[in-house]
């Protein structure tokens, strides 16, 4: 009889502490230009360490490395969103995380795809586009004058992903005629789509941030949202960028809502998702992940 009540009590112990354990949300991340998601296993594995038993995806597109570059970015966009909706782990909502490139792939996937994602963070974004020579480093020597002087024609916005998020200042008109990515999921365009913003509004937070040592994303500032002002080399401010100011993507509402966070660091490009950023990321990054699934 005792040998039984201690069985009962024990069974009712692991099935109280089964039923109270955190399940952690799943987390998403996404690379950037000229790199893989293996190039991500050290990002994931501090997620892993801080939040035990959590399930993290660093997502691939295509091979990877030549796909990250030779794909546009609309293709792009669609190949992740479904290898997220196919994932059974991530169907009741998750946290994610580009780097770089990656940070408009997963911010157009929220706008487009209506993932239910919880916490956005874009790490080293680029979600005011690019422009300039030192971005086109990432890519082989035969795509840089391509990009630098032919970056809006049909045929070089087919097959390059940066001419998808190329923003000259000095050719404006041509970037919103011509450029067939970021002014579509920047809401740039005469015909706004209100679903982009109504996904965005979703969010429980959009985190953004820029290195103020960048040497790749020109202008670094982009990962705030902030680009060159038209016809000049330079950034525009916050509160008085046509982001903020229109609201296109419903940047000011989050604003007021306290839902966005911004943060600096302060190491090269490449160095964002690795040890030499690592004190930032566990400091400003990390907490974005401690939230659970709600009881189902």
């Amino acid at each position: 009889m005792a040998y039984m009540m201690i069985l009962i009590l024990s069974l009712l112990m692991i099935l109280s502490i089964s039923i109270y354990a955190k399940v952690y949300r799943p987390v998403v991340l996404m690379h950037g230009i000229t790199s893989t998601a293996r190039d991500l296993d050290q990002f994931a594995g501090w997620i892993n360490q801080t939040y035990p038993g959590i399930y993290v995806i660093s997502v691939e597109i295509g091979n990877g490395y030549d796909d990250s570059f030779l794909l546009p970015m609309n293709r792009q966009v669609e190949l992740f969103c479904n290898t997220v909706r196919s994932d059974p782990q991530l169907q009741h909502g998750f946290n994610m995380l580009g780097f770089s490139q990656g940070s408009i792939i997963v911010r157009a996937a929220v706008e487009r795809c209506s993932l239910p994602v919880y916490n956005l963070i874009t790490l080293s974004g680029i979600n005011q586009g690019v422009f300039g020579v030192p971005n086109l480093q990432e890519l082989p020597r035969q795509f840089r004058e391509l990009i630098s002087e032919f970056a809006y024609e049909d045929a070089i916005q087919d097959i390059i992903s940066v001419a998808g998020y190329w923003r000259d200042p000095y050719q404006l008109d041509k970037y919103y005629r011509r450029c067939r990515f970021l002014p579509d999921i920047n809401n740039e365009l005469a015909v706004r789509n209100e679903t982009y913003k109504m996904n965005m509004l979703k969010l429980n937070a959009f985190v953004m941030t820029y290195s103020d040592v960048d040497e790749i994303v020109t202008p670094g500032l982009s990962g705030w949202f902030l680009g060159f002002n038209p016809k000049s080399l330079v950034v525009e401010s916050w509160n008085q960028s046509r982001q903020f100011t229109e609201d296109l993507i419903g940047l000011r509402t989050l604003w007021d809502e306290g839902k966005i966070y911004r943060f600096t660091s302060h190491v090269p490009h490449g160095s964002s998702d690795h040890t030499p950023n690592k004190d930032f990321i566990f400091q400003n990054i990390m907490p974005f992940f401690n939230n659970t699934l709600p009881d189902m």
